[in-house]
């Protein structure tokens, strides 16, 4: 049944819709942001300004850019694209009535949460590292330093573990790729076990969407900007963050969804 649900995800549509749109937003993102770069870099070291630029703070993960912060705030509806409605269309289709009658629900269902976090970590993680590794193409590997690299100075309130930044970048960088992989795999989660509870797959694919949409609304109207998924998953985000908080959140998101699974299956489904 895991190989059955493998195929099923390799060959879904969705997945490279979802796929490419991120793909596209990243390398566009290398076009219009990342390569104008070396015509200003080129110009500060000719008037011996020093390197303003570099792969660390330019890469599509830092959210500075307009085409960065639509993939963060669409992140969601990205995650859950390839198959979280997977059910529901079996549900739809009859299919789930065949593998009931075979009782090979349990592994069905194991199989299904798995590969549906999978699916939305690798399409959030991939377009971050195609990025990532163009930005060290074609911009210098020097490291970022508050007083040489002064183009931004990166403040303890605006991104995790600020001390990693400076000592190891590039670790830095991978934490946040991980991070985003893992709140991508929760946000596709809650939109999968919502399949359970709706018969529409629009609501189904755009459920985790609008539950951090309607968390936006909330959080920003108690003027905490830097506790929104969207803000704080940017390695520069625009307001104080607190990693504690990041971490409850991805915590409550994953028990919430586990939970209404796990109700759905036992409760829904299996008589």
């Amino acid at each position: 049944m895991a190989l059955f649900l493998g195929k099923r995800l390799l060959l879904s549509k969705p997945l490279y819709i979802s796929l490419g749109f991120g793909l596209f937003l990243s390398l566009y993102h290398v076009k219009g942001e990342i390569i104008p770069q070396l015509l200003w870099l080129t110009l500060g070291l000719q008037k011996n300004q020093g390197i303003d630029f570099t792969p660390y703070s330019e890469w599509f993960g830092t959210g500075l850019s307009v085409l960065s912060s639509v993939f963060f705030i669409t992140l969601p509806i990205l995650a859950s694209l390839p198959f979280s409605d997977t059910y529901l269309k079996d549900r739809q289709t009859g299919y789930f009535t065949a593998i009931l009658s075979k009782g090979k629900t349990g592994r069905y269902f194991a199989g299904l949460y798995f590969y549906n976090f999978l699916a939305a970590a690798l399409i959030s993680a991939i377009p971050l590292l195609v990025n990532l590794y163009f930005s060290f193409m074609i911009l210098p590997d020097v490291k970022p330093d508050p007083i040489v690299n002064n183009r931004l100075y990166l403040s303890p309130d605006a991104t995790f573990f600020q001390p990693l930044y400076y000592s190891y970048p590039l670790l830095h960088i991978f934490f946040y790729i991980l991070l985003v992989a893992l709140f991508s795999g929760m946000f596709a989660s809650l939109s999968l076990s919502l399949s359970f509870y709706v018969n529409n797959r629009f609501l189904a694919l755009t459920g985790s969407f609008l539950i951090v949409m309607v968390l936006t609304l909330v959080l920003q109207g108690f003027g905490k900007y830097g506790w929104v998924p969207s803000d704080f998953l940017r390695q520069f985000a625009t307001d104080s963050v607190s990693f504690p908080v990041a971490a409850a959140i991805f915590l409550t998101g994953m028990l919430a969804s586990a939970a209404a699974y796990l109700y759905g299956v036992k409760k829904l489904v299996i008589p």
